[in-house]
């Protein structure tokens, strides 16, 4: 872990400028939420994580149903790599990937046409 923490210090640097920069000038950290003033189909991601890390599963399924697909193939991900040392994704994985990617341009057509909740409305 240490090698690809490593490996992408320079990326990790620049996203955390990036959140930084745009927390202090817009408030936000969507580029598609900032310019247009609509959620992106990742919309409520990271705040979706932090209602499961805390125990409140229903909020985060309300907000992003997905994001239990995305816990699931980081898991698979992470034992993978880590744990048994394969580097190569598995053809079952990149398959699993696939339909979480599906299922969210679904969602989000779903939600574009039937509303989307309250914690995804664009800001004034």
């Amino acid at each position: 872990m240490r090698n690809d923490l490593h490996a992408l210090r320079y990326a990790i640097l620049v996203i955390g400028i990036y959140y930084l920069a745009v927390h202090f000038l817009f408030g936000q950290f969507c580029p598609m939420m900032i310019v247009l003033h609509l959620p992106c189909p990742g919309c409520g991601m990271t705040r979706a994580l932090w209602l499961v890390l805390s125990g409140r599963w229903v909020k985060a399924w309300n907000l992003q149903p997905l994001v239990f697909g995305w816990i699931g193939l980081g898991s698979w991900f992470g034992v993978r790599r880590y744990l048994l040392g394969r580097t190569e994704p598995s053809k079952w994985m990149q398959g699993f990937l696939v339909l979480i990617l599906l299922g969210m341009l679904g969602l989000y057509c779903w939600r574009a046409v039937h509303g989307f909740p309250g914690a995804l409305r664009a800001y004034p």
